[in-house]
Order: structure tokens, then sequence, then C-alpha cells
């Protein structure tokens, strides 16, 4: 597999990953593969509204936030997966399985973009300070302060999208919010926000491809 391909691949994941707001959830341990953590740094792909509805039909946000994945991935509704999953014995190797989603391939994916982003880190650092005019001095203090580069990247392109200072979303971040809540607080169209996140995952990328 060339370089190339893996640079491309690696970008894919951002771009699928990042799709809006990070908080870190984990799935249920258990004895299987499919009920091992999936990664710390979750993306929040379900709204607020729906979260409660379905906690107040007795389910956990680790099982919200598996079925919402296994959801984004096989396009149906959270709430039919949760269904199946109650259905069979609250197993989510039957309800992965049922649906052609591979969780521990979740996983690894992001992983495998954290691990990327980080492996990449001072081109990112300069293509966020670009993007969002701050230095990366600053951004490092961000990093420092225990905010994810993957953070960083999503944050730099909601601000973008908001016509916000990149400092206002970590303000936010640091109140405890998500970047779902900081998007629905700021009134941000999501498709913006994707805009935005191509533009700077394709200058990292052509940066990244002069070294390669």
């Amino acid at each position: 597999m060339n370089k190339k391909f893996l640079l491309l691949v690696s970008f894919c994941f951002i771009l699928i990953g990042a799709a809006i707001s990070v908080n870190a959830e984990t799935a249920p341990r258990g004895n299987s593969p499919a009920q091992e953590q999936i990664h710390e740094h979750h993306h929040r792909i379900i709204d607020e509204s729906l979260m409660k509805s379905l906690q107040e039909q007795g389910f956990t946000k680790k099982e919200i936030f598996i079925a919402a994945h296994i959801a984004k991935f096989s396009n149906k509704q959270v709430a039919e997966v949760l269904a199946f999953y109650k259905k069979n014995n609250s197993s989510w190797e039957k309800t992965a399985q049922q649906y052609g989603v591979d969780l521990e391939k979740i996983k690894k994916h992001h992983h495998h973009m954290d691990k990327f982003l980080e492996a990449n880190k001072q081109v990112v650092l300069q293509k966020i300070s670009e993007y969002s005019g701050k230095s990366t001095q600053v951004l490092q203090g961000y990093l420092d302060k225990g905010v994810p580069l993957r953070f960083l990247v999503s944050g730099a392109a909601m601000a973008k999208a908001a016509n916000k200072d990149l400092g206002e979303i970590i303000q936010l971040r640091e109140q405890g919010k998500s970047l779902s809540e900081i998007k629905t607080e700021l009134n941000v169209d999501k498709e913006q926000i994707h805009a935005e996140m191509k533009k700077l995952v394709d200058e990292i990328h052509k940066e990244i491809s002069k070294t390669k």
C-alpha cells in the first residue's frame, strides 16, 4: 500500500470522524470484542433532544452512542437500532451483525485518525494557525490544557463557519459543551462546518503530501 493511498485513507477518516462534535464516550466493556471501549474521543452524532428521549425510554448514554454509530454507518435510525438491540438480549454483536457494521473497525479508524494527526502534529498546527489566525504557540497552549488535536481541527472549522474566534470555541468547550452543543448555540449549519472542515483538511493534506 503506497504512502499516497494511506494519506488519502487517513484523511477520509478525519472527514468522517470529525463530522461535528467531540465528547468522550465509551462503550460498555464485556467479554466480546464488540463490547470493548470504542475510543475515548467519540464524536457526538446525536442531538440532545433525541438523547433525552431515548434515556427516558431506559437506555443509557453508552448504549445510545453505540447505537448512533451503528445507525450512522448503516444509514438507519438510532431508535430502530436500539429496538433491535433490546429485542436481541442487549447483544451488540448481534446488532452490529444485523446492520453490517464492524464496531472494531470503527474503533480502529478513530484511533488511526488520532495517531495520524499526532504523527503530523507540526504541519497540522501550522495549517490550523494559518486558517484560524492563532499562533502555533497559542494552539500548543490549548493542547497543553488538554484540548485534543482533533478538536482544534473541528473547532477551527466551527469558528470559521460561525465567523467566530477559535478562542471562543475553546472557551465554550471549557464550559463543558460539546461541539454539537456549540453548533446549536451558535446556530451554525452542519453543511457550513463540513465545507470549512474540508478546506482545512485539504490544506493539511497538500502540505503533508509535499513531504511524502
